[in-house]
């Protein structure tokens, strides 16, 4: 074969790993016949074929798997027919034949298309070799049948009826010929002209030799031997004889002489050449070796005394001299570097002979190489001792040994100046040997260096249905009971011993100690083996429900437990036996219970965790204890809602579960510490088997099976991109790293497992396939890979354990995140310390060397809570800005780092306005300006508000949270906030933004609230054109300003609803009749649909709870709803919170917006109380956002009983995200209060200096709560009527004032202003500030 043919190399080493990502491939054990391996060339690429049960498996490479076709029926014979590469296959009763499909250069694939069929129905078949003209010959247990496989041999080898679902064509026999005895040989000559048969146990080989090709006429021979024959085999045909024919460089006689090899147990191989013209046999014999005599008893053998008196075993195989003298060639070729090479030398000369090379070899470690001058060359008569063979090379300590005498079948062949050897074991391997022919055939070569092996092919000859991996030892075990352990060596699987359990189904075993003995559960017992798979005990294990059987290791292995329905059995070894069983019932499992699946896996602290999942999608899991058989304890765990009406399939260790809905698609991931959703989405295929494998280090990895494919997902930190994403369907918390397919080969994935190394087993058919721990830094997601490399196109791999400890650890200070969730949780100042370290450190940091995750800034000033009012200068900002341009930062991605730039310019924006905001205010305006920059101008949504010179100008209206709105809420500088909002958008403010920014809802002053709803009147009215007055009535009724609104419809003549409307406007509105004809009109205007006037007229008929229930229902604007209640009194507000809101939000589980709610009713313990317990229903991480701790410390006036256990799931949430930095300083700092303080009131400077204190890690400038005293009941009682106006130039100089007054003090004193100052008494009554004196209140 030419060197360069595409696919010529094989791989040379052990550890090259193939295209699908497999290290090592187990197809399954070869059948134990003599033909059930074959090799051959098809488009300049060999393959291998071997049959393992009913499978056949086809290989190009010692990890390539090609394809593997089931069949009916067990496999008997595998032969390939070597000028077109059909293959046909044979079981007892039934021979099929595949053609070859080729699409391009790398995908090829088999097809049945042939069904050969016998009269004789008890004819079963044995061998099939193939002839000339696509002649089939088989050989049968009572005939000899031969096929035509051609097309045009339909006439006299009829069609018949297309069989199975894939409409074969079937044949019949051109002719049959009855056998004395079964045949396990029968072979056709290159040429076709003659017939080797013979019988099991035969000491004769009868030839058939062909009279006519048309009928089945023979002349017949017999080839006497002295012993049972025991292998024959032809010589192969030159595959360039055809070129070679009549050239001078031809070395054989025109007629190419038939050479046939028979083997007997005599220990002699026979050559016999076809008999010329003058010879009276048609096969005569040539010359003999004796191939015991050529390797003899080694004294190295004799010495341990594995010396045998009888003959001992001889193996050989044949190489015919034109592949051989094409390797040396090869081999001469490749020597390049001028020195001379006494093995080449000595290949060289014994190439001159063109011999046929025999290799025996004696299973034991001995080989011996022979020479036969070639058969019928021209130039090498038939002399005295031509026909003699000589002596090539002789070696002992080759690493082609065999510990147990086998019966083997060896093929060989030659790719460039590689010798492979493809050992088929009876016992079930097949190995595949390589080496270099220089040194296989050097006389002085040490025998470890001739040959080493690639692949070892074994397991199981049926389709393997379950696999369990130990510390040590793995085990697999198949459909007809059969239990194979493997042992793991160099991260590879070395199978060590099977066992069969007969007349039963294995549904679970366990590797049970270290020394390798293990456990199998069947249908009725519980049975224990050594290491070499001997059997020591069995018991009854009395489990006889209908759910899957699963097995756990109690006690660090003294003790395991099986369960199924409900219950779990305890069992104990003792003296290697096993005590009778302890039958635990469940007592979380009644039998009224609906469990869709259940499962038992092995538990950190020596139990077992049993987890079910009932119809409803209630998890619950039930832990196991035991210290001896008779004293087990069940300790219940709490339950946790998955969103899953039934299961399909159940994975879980200790710490998370995977749970796959009754669709087979669905796969959701539950955390099990807190119970929260990490990770849903819906397969586009249906998922087979899931496994979980949990590292060491604590990290966590989930293999996903398909039919065909298999992804492993790997667990991340949790990502702020899961709480804003609008669909809780698709959570990327666990992301694919890796994908395996199959898809190719034809084979079902049945079952996963993982190695402790963290290699993944995928079992398909009767294989399994492994695939090392090894990734690609170019198949990772985009975001992943920008993190590790900076880039996603890096061609590298890395190991999982090295993924994972990226993909969870903490992240740099610098990292969106960090610096995201130290504004939200008030530490602005640690938040502009890392930008100004992170400036510095760029100015000379360049990429690809290191960068500290804390920018070397050390952690007690980055965790001071004592900086005030850091300055993050213009400059800064601005050198940081082209530094990132320019750079890319580590740990990042490119987005990322984008959001980081975003991030700073917001931070710069949001110091300026620090003296004039309180922590709370600022918190909503970071939020503002930052959704602000991260809507795309293309997907931003368009509001207008009016027209400038005749052009429209839409706004950028980020829709604020829950959270936002909480926060503003609580915030004392609500006016300055809303100032500055207002002045973003020119002081035109339209419901569309209101509605976006959530001004009704956290806006406290009653006045400021009248004043955002008249301008909201003015927008609304002038909205179009011209003016329409209906637009602006909602509005006006709320303020109760009637007569404004009736002055707009006096003037608006233009309307055709102006005299009406006007007219009905002019009645008196206290009275019964004029209220009923208002709420006639409302819902004549329900029927139209026109909804927000209808709710107006409600408002004119005092029917405020009607109205609001319009807003909030049809209108679908629960915040217009809560502006009209707030603004226009009466009970309307109470009934739309606990009636519409509260509702909605627990179904969204919403902690903020359910605690703004009991901040509107009145109920401050229970607006702080409902930050901090647990929800029920299916949770998500950020339904218990760790920022609610700020809120409910504002909130709080003792510690709650749930507190504790808020802290501490906050704490792991934050680890969770990656802010370890975060979660300690929580868990350091917080403390708990017991008691109620006396709350004194201070002037506005004293307040805010008490309030700087960092009890929970949080820094937090907050005005102290109220006492229960000074709450209000209600909020509505909170608004007092408004004083009256000051005049604004006598208010702006009393403000100058007063700040010029404060400023001489500040900077006369130390410390500061408050100690100077004399407190003033304490309120009698709480009273809402007033709007004109919000920033008199804070020292302005």
């Amino acid at each position: 074969m030419p060197s360069t043919s595409p696919g010529d190399h094989l791989p040379t080493k052990a550890t090259s790993t193939s295209s699908n990502g497999f290290v090592q491939i187990l197809p399954g054990a070869p059948n134990a016949y003599v033909q059930a391996t074959a090799t051959f060339v098809f488009r300049h690429k060999r393959y291998v074929a071997y049959i393992s049960g009913s499978q056949l498996n086809l290989l190009s490479a010692p990890a390539a798997f090609v394809q593997a076709i089931t069949f009916e029926h067990d496999l008997v014979a595998v032969a390939v027919e070597a000028r077109t590469s059909r293959i046909a296959v044979a079981s007892s009763s039934q021979v099929t034949v595949l053609e070859p499909i080729a699409e391009g250069w790398t995908r090829v694939w088999w097809e049945q298309r042939l069904r050969l069929c016998r009269d004789d129905e008890g004819d079963e078949a044995s061998y099939l070799s193939w002839g000339s003209g696509s002649e089939l010959i088989v050989g049968g247990s009572r005939k000899l049948s031969l096929f035509s496989t051609l097309p045009s041999s339909r006439a006299s080898s009829p069609a018949a009826t297309p069989v199975d679902e894939q409409a074969l064509q079937q044949r019949k026999a051109l002719w049959s010929k009855p056998v004395a005895s079964a045949l396990i040989y029968a072979v056709f000559c290159p040429s076709a002209n003659v017939i080797a048969s013979c019988g099991r146990y035969d000491r004769l080989v009868k030839i058939w030799r062909r009279l006519s090709f048309e009928e089945g006429l023979f002349d017949y021979a017999y080839l006497p031997h002295s012993a049972a024959v025991t292998h024959i085999e032809w010589r192969p045909a030159d595959e360039h004889r055809s070129e070679r024919r009549g050239s001078s460089i031809s070395g054989r006689h025109e007629e190419d002489v038939e050479v046939l090899y028979t083997f007997a147990s005599d220990g002699v191989l026979r050559v016999w050449r076809m008999g010329g013209m003058h010879d009276m046999q048609i096969l005569v014999l040539h010359t003999t070796i004796d191939l015991v005599g050529a390797i003899p008893q080694s004294p190295i053998l004799s010495m341990s005394g594995r010396a045998s008196a009888s003959k001992p075993p001889r193996y050989a195989f044949t190489i015919p001299a034109e592949a051989f003298s094409s390797a040396v060639t090869a081999a001469l070729a490749r020597r390049s570097n001028g020195k001379i090479s006494h093995s080449l030398e000595h290949l060289k000369e014994i190439v001159t002979r063109s011999p046929d090379i025999i290799v025996t070899v004696d299973g034991h470690g001995r080989m011996s190489a022979w020479g036969i001058q070639s058969i019928g060359h021209k130039r090498r008569p038939d002399t005295p001792g031509s026909s003699e063979p000589f002596h090539i090379a002789h070696t002992e300590g080759l690493p082609l040994a065999f510990e147990a005498i086998t019966d083997l079948r060896f093929q060989a062949w030659f790719s460039d100046d590689t010798i492979h050897v493809l050992a088929h074991s009876f016992d079930g391997h097949i190995q595949w040997w390589s080496g270099a022919v220089e040194t296989f055939f050097s006389p002085s070569a040490p025998g470890n260096d001739r040959l080493r092996l690639e692949v070892d092919w074994c397991g199981h000859d049926q389709p393997v249905v379950g696999a369990e991996a130990g510390e040590q030892a793995v085990l697999t075990w198949a459909a007809g009971g059969e239990v194979a352990q493997w042992s793991s060596k160099q991260r590879k699987l070395v199978e060590t011993s099977t066992t069969t359990v007969k007349h039963a189904k294995v549904h679970a075993a366990m590797i049970y100690d270290a020394k390798g003995s293990f456990v199998i559960v069947d249908d009725h017992d519980v049975t224990l083996y050594d290491p070499t798979s001997l059997r020591m005990s069995s018991i009854r294990h009395g489990l006889h429900g209908q759910s899957e059987l699963t097995l756990a290791s109690l006690r660090g292995g003294q003790d395991f437990v099986a369960y199924s329905s409900h219950q779990a059995v305890c069992f104990s070894v003792l003296d290697e036996k096993i005590t009778p069983a302890d039958v635990v019932h469940l007592a979380s499992l009644s039998q009224d219970i609906d469990v869709s699946y259940g499962k038992i896996i092995a538990s950190n602290c020596g139990g077992a965790v049993c987890l079910t999942i009932d119809s409803t999608g209630l998890l619950r899991r039930s832990a196991i204890r035991s210290s001896a058989v008779r004293n087990s304890s069940v300790v219940i765990y709490p339950t946790f809602e998955t969103g899953i009406s039934k299961a399909r399939l159940i994975e879980a260790t200790v710490d998370v579960a995977a749970i796959v809905a009754e669709d087979g698609k669905s796969c959701t991931i539950l955390e099990l510490k807190d119970g929260y959703v990490e990770y849903r989405k819906a397969f586009t295929q249906a998922v087979e088997c899931l496994k979980f494998f949990r590292n060491a280090a604590g990290k966590h990895y989930l293999a996903v099976a398909h039919k065909h494919e298999v992804e492993v997902l790997l667990q991340h930190r949790y990502s702020q991109a899961d709480a804003t994403a609008s669909n809780e369907h698709e959570l990327d918390t666990w992301s694919t790293v890796k994908r395996l397919s199959i898809e190719s080969i034809g084979l079902n994935i049945t079952t996963l497992m993982w190695q402790g190394h963290n290699g993944l087993a995928v079992v398909a058919g009767n294989g399994t396939f492994l695939s090392g721990e090894k990734v690609r830094a170019n198949e990772l997601e985009l975001e992943f890979g920008e993190r590790l490399y900076g880039s996603a196109d890096v061609e590298e791999e890395l190991d999982l354990r090295d993924l994972s400890a990226h993909a969870t650890g903490p992240v740099p200070v610098w990292h969106p995140k960090m610096i995201e969730y130290l504004v939200s949780l008030g530490r602005i100042d640690a938040a502009v310390c890392i930008v100004n370290a992170l400036q510095a450190k760029l100015k000379f940091w360049s990429e690809g060397e290191t960068l500290d995750y804390l920018l070397d800034v050390p952690l007690e000033a980055l965790m001071d809570s004592s900086q005030r009012h850091l300055a993050l200068d213009n400059d800064v900002v601005s050198n940081l800005r082209e530094q990132m341009a320019e750079k890319r930062l580590p740990a990042i991605s490119r987005s990322e780092q984008r959001h980081v730039g975003s991030i700073i310019e917001v931070l710069a924006y949001i110091s300026e306005h620090r003296r004039g905001l309180d922590d709370n205010a600022l918190v909503y305006l970071f939020s503002f300006k930052l959704r602000i920059s991260q809507m795309p101008p293309a997907q931003t949504p368009s509001h207008t508000y009016g027209q400038v010179n005749g052009t429209t100008h839409p706004q950028q209206v980020p829709t604020m949270s829950w959270r936002d709105i909480a926060f503003a809420s609580q915030s004392s500088t609500q006016q300055p906030l809303f100032d500055i909002l207002t002045l973003h958008y020119d002081n035109k403010l339209t419901w569309p933004i209101a509605r976006s920014l959530g001004l009704t809802a956290w806006l406290s002053e009653k006045e400021a609230l009248a004043t955002v709803f008249e301008s909201l009147a003015q927008s609304a009215y002038r909205a179009t054109s011209p003016p329409d007055p209906s637009n602006a009535a909602l509005f006006f009724l709320a303020l109760h300003k009637k007569a404004t609104l009736l002055g707009l419809w006096r003037i608006t003549t233009w309307h055709r609803e102006q005299r009406a409307t006007t007219n009905f406007l002019k009645r008196d509105f206290s009275t019964a009749e004029a209220k009923t004809a208002a709420k006639k009109n409302a819902y004549a205007l329900m029927g139209k649909r026109r909804f927000e006037y209808a709710a107006a007229f409600f408002l004119l008929a005092d029917d405020v709870a009607s109205a609001v229930s319009l807003l909030a229902g049809q209108c679908g604007d629960a915040m217009l709803a809560v502006g009209v209640a707030r603004l226009y009194g009466g009970e309307g507000l109470g009934k739309l919170v606990r009636e519409r809101i509260i509702p909605r939000l627990e179904t969204e589980r919403e902690r903020w917006g359910l605690s703004w709610c009991s901040s509107m009713l009145g109920a401050k313990g229970e607006a702080a109380n409902v930050l901090i317990r647990p929800l029920k229903g299916v949770r998500m991480w950020w339904h218990d956002d760790p920022r609610t701790l700020v809120l409910y410390r504002q909130l709080r006036k003792v510690s709650g009983e749930e507190e504790y256990q808020a802290v501490l799931r906050s704490a792991r949430l934050l680890r969770k995200m990656g802010l370890w930095l975060l979660a300690l300083d929580l868990v350091q700092k917080w403390d708990f209060k017991y008691s109620s303080s006396t709350t004194t009131s201070v002037d506005a400077t004293s307040r805010v200096a008490a309030a700087e204190t960092t009890t929970n890690g949080i820094h937090t400038d907050e005005k102290p709560a109220p006492t229960n005293a000074e709450q209000p009941s209600f909020i509505l009682d909170s608004f007092t009527p408004p004083e009256p106006v000051k005049d604004r130039a006598a208010q702006a100089a009393e403000l100058m004032k007063k700040l010029q007054a404060k400023k001489k003090l500040a900077q006369q004193q130390q410390p500061p202003l408050v100690q100077t100052e004399k407190p003033k008494p304490p309120p009698t009554q709480f009273k809402e500030p007033d709007a004109n004196s919000l920033l008199d209140s804070f020292g302005f």
